[in-house]
Order: structure tokens, then C-alpha cells, then sequence
């Protein structure tokens, strides 16, 4: 028995499982007696902060996507690592197995990392009409809708028609909402202004937000200088307003105002994904499999959970760890370390990790900023994002994991500073 090789199973290849994966491809050269297999129902991993600049035609989709197969193959002298294209549709705690619609796995060791879903909160008619901006896939829809729109916003001879094509709502003010919406603004007014400019004075970019402040998980400055900034490059605000209704043609506010557009984005808001919501472990409100500092279930050795997943209250604070890719990089290599350890035998060690910060887009050269404690934004900030996105792109995976990608996503971005993004539909 002691011979036999630890099954271990990894479901998700996002941000955190192929942190996961790629730290036990370099660990099992060193330990043969682990079987690693991977599941993702996609054959690529892509890179979550890059997917803004698809939207925008700043860079290529296929840039920013590594195909997974040539990713784990990477470092021969690694162990091997297997990867099955499949969709997960349950996971049996009692028996270990993993169901799949290719078939069932069994394993020792489990990963959950299967990330996340929008969040409509009972809202079917919402759900129905917007657009999710949740992966590469979704980039792509928005930036060809965009398109498609403008398109068809030349030939419109109805004017409240062409007011619902070029008016685009995003809701939701987190990071995610900011940063996608000072995207579609530089995209409209910067770039789709040389194409189509007897459109732009009737383009809308609307940001909804049911707080009172965006960015409300952050420090109050920070979303006080988001605010000003995206309203002086006229993006409109709408704070302490919800959405209520939404059809193909508008959406309706809780306070009844009406706002004609054929383009909902929905960013306000992710739940786990349905396998996840299934199992039979302790969870949060937000429905967060709630894990120890070693990011294990307590009630199930042996099964780990990573990234948007996990629920896990940070050391010496009442703040939990946020469903962030900035956590999710960093829980993917710790998780990989404790199934080591424990195939090892040796102790496993607690997840810690710091925010540093985070900076937003707001603008070509401008940023709203929070780093360890300091608020600050403008042309510093800025500058200072484009340093940090730089060194991101280039260290992910590895200094030489797809090399050739980092290199293509350097050039399309320094070009699209300097001269045109893409104004193609990309299929």
C-alpha cells in the first residue's frame, strides 16, 4: 500500500489551479509516487487582469491565452502532468470520486478551484439581458457588441433606437466595474472617434453602483478619487442605485428611472458555481467553502479549496481573504506545498498573504492607486501601473512560460498606445 501512488486531482485551471498544477509538476520529479491530473472544461488558461485591454482592442485574445496542453508540458525534466478537457458535474465526498461527462476520477488528494459565476440575485430578466465579464470569451462578445452596435447606429434612422445602441451600462462599481468602464470610454473616444465621428456625441458609458461609494471595500479616498476622475472623462455615475428590471431594449432603476441601452454588463456581483453550492461542507453567506489556514476542509482531509472558491479569515483580523486574482496567484503555489507535505508526512504551512494594494485604469495615463496605506492617483499612478502590469505580464507562470505570447501582448499594447487598436470584429 505504501507503494501505491497518491491520486491527486485538480478542478479548475484558473488563476489558482494552474498555481496548483504547475507547483506539483515541478515538486513530483522529486516525488514519483503522485499521479497529478488536471480538469478544466477549456484547453487554455487565461490571464483574468489582461481580459480589459481584449475589450478595449489593445491586445489579442490568443496573447493572452496559454494553451494548457503546451503549458504542462513545459520543463521536461518536471514530473508529468495529466489534463483532461471535461466538465465537472459532481463531486462524491463519500466515495472520492470526481463525475465528469468524460467519466469518473478518483483521487487521495482533491482540488476545488472552479472559481466563479455572476451573481444576478434572483434577477431572471437581468440575467437574460446583460452580458457577463467573467472570461476571454466574454472580452471578446463585449468588444464585438460594441462593434456591432456602431454598426448598426449608421444605419438606424430611429433616434430612440440609436440612443439604446450607443449607450453602454455597466453595473457594478468594484475594481472590476471602474476599471472596465474607463476601458469602453478610451475605446469610443480614443479609437471608434476616427471611424464613426458623427456618432460619438450621442455615445453614453454609464457605471451603476447600489453603494454609496465605489470601490466600498476599499478606502474611502480611494473611491472618492475614482469617482472624480471617471466623471471628469464624462462617464456617467450612478451611485446608491439599483437595478430592478432589464429587458433587450433598457433597464429600469428601483427608483424607477428608466435608461434605454441594448448593452448590460453585469460585474455587480459572483456566487460559486453549482458543483460547489452541492457539497456537503460548511460555507459562508456568499456560499464560500469556508477552509483552515491550510486551505483544507476541515471536515474532509485530503480536499483542498483555492481561489474564489475559498472562504478563509485572514490571520489576526476579522477581514476574510477577498475572491481576488491577486489572492488566488498566491493560494495556487501554497496549496501545491501542504499536498507535498502531506504525501510527505511532514507538516503543512498556513496560507498568509498581505495586500499590497491595487491600482485601477482610469485613463491612458492616468490610475487611482492604493498601495500599503498610501492613496494617490493621476499621471503617477499611471505610470506606475504600466510598470507593475509590465512586470506581471512577464513573470506570470514563469519568466519563460510562453514566452512568445508575453512578447506578442508587449507589442500590441505599446502600439496601441502609440497608434490604433483593433477596430475587427475578432471571432
Amino acid at each position: 500500500m505504501s507503494e501505491q501512488k497518491k491520486r491527486v486531482v485538480i478542478l479548475g485551471a484558473g488563476s489558482a489551479g494552474i498555481g496548483v498544477a504547475l507547483g506539483l509538476k515541478r515538486a513530483s520529479a522529486g516525488a514519483p509516487k503522485m499521479e497529478v491530473t488536471l480538469v478544466d472544461q477549456q484547453n487554455y488558461h487565461f490571464v483574468i487582469p489582461m481580459i480589459y485591454q481584449v475589450v478595449a482592442g489593445s491586445v489579442e485574445p490568443s496573447f493572452i491565452s496559454f494553451p494548457l496542453r503546451i503549458l504542462l508540458r513545459q520543463k521536461a525534466t518536471a514530473g508529468r502532468l495529466k489534463f483532461i478537457q471535461s466538465r465537472v458535474q459532481g463531486i462524491d465526498t463519500e466515495k472520492k470520486k470526481v463525475i465528469t461527462d468524460k467519466g469518473a476520477l478518483e483521487w487521495d488528494y482533491l482540488v476545488i478551484a472552479l472559481g466563479s459565476t455572476a451573481n444576478f440575485f434572483g434577477m431572471n430578466d437581468v440575467e437574460k439581458n446583460a452580458i457577463r465579464f467573467r472570461s476571454l470569451r466574454d472580452a471578446i462578445n463585449i468588444h464585438n457588441r460594441i462593434l456591432d452596435n456602431y454598426e448598426a447606429a449608421l444605419l438606424e434612422k430611429d433616434e430612440k433606437r440609436r440612443r439604446e445602441l450607443l449607450t453602454f451600462v455597466v453595473v457594478g462599481g468594484g475594481p472590476a466595474g471602474v476599471e472596465l468602464s474607463a476601458h469602453i470610454q478610451d475605446f469610443v473616444l480614443k479609437t471608434l472617434v476616427r471611424d464613426y465621428p458623427s456618432l460619438t456625441p450621442q455615445v453614453r458609458v454609464i457605471l451603476i453602483e447600489a453603494q454609496e461609494t465605489l470601490l466600498s471595500g476599499m478606502k474611502p479616498k480611494t473611491g472618492e478619487l475614482a469617482l472624480a476622475r471617471l466623471r471628469s472623462r464624462k462617464i456617467e455615475v450612478l451611485l446608491k442605485t439599483r437595478i430592478s428590471k432589464a429587458w433587450a431594449g433598457g433597464v429600469q432603476t428601483a427608483d424607477g428611472q428608466t435608461i434605454p441601452t441594448s448593452t448590460v454588463i453585469w460585474v455587480a456581483g459572483v456566487k460559486p458555481v453549482d458543483v460547489v453550492a452541492s457539497l456537503p461542507f460548511d460555507k459562508a453567506k456568499d456560499g464560500r467553502i469556508k477552509v483552515n489556514e491550510c486551505l483544507e476542509v476541515p471536515s474532509s482531509s485530503g480536499v483542498y479549496v483555492v481561489g474564489d472558491c475559498a472562504y478563509l479569515q485572514q490571520e489576526h483580523s476579522s477581514a476574510v481573504y477577498p475572491a481576488t486574482h491577486q489572492v488566488a496567484v498566491r493560494q495556487g503555489p501554497a496549496c501545491a506545498r501542504n499536498i507535498i507535505n502531506a504525501i510527505r508526512g511532514k507538516p503543512q504551512r498556513p496560507f498568509r498573504y498581505k495586500f499590497k494594494g491595487q491600482i485601477m485604469y482610469i485613463g491612458r495615463n492616468v490610475a487611482v492607486a492604493q498601495l500599503l496605506n498610501r492613496v494617490f492617483d493621476g499621471f503617477a499612478a499611471g505610470f506606475l501601473r504600466r510598470i507593475l502590469f509590465l512586470e506581471q505580464m512577464i513573470t506570470y507562470l514563469g519568466l519563460l512560460t510562453a514566452f512568445k505570447n508575453k512578447v506578442g501582448t508587449a507589442l500590441d499594447w505599446f502600439f496601441s498606445y502609440f497608434y490604433h487598436r483593433n477596430t475587427a470584429r475578432i471571432e
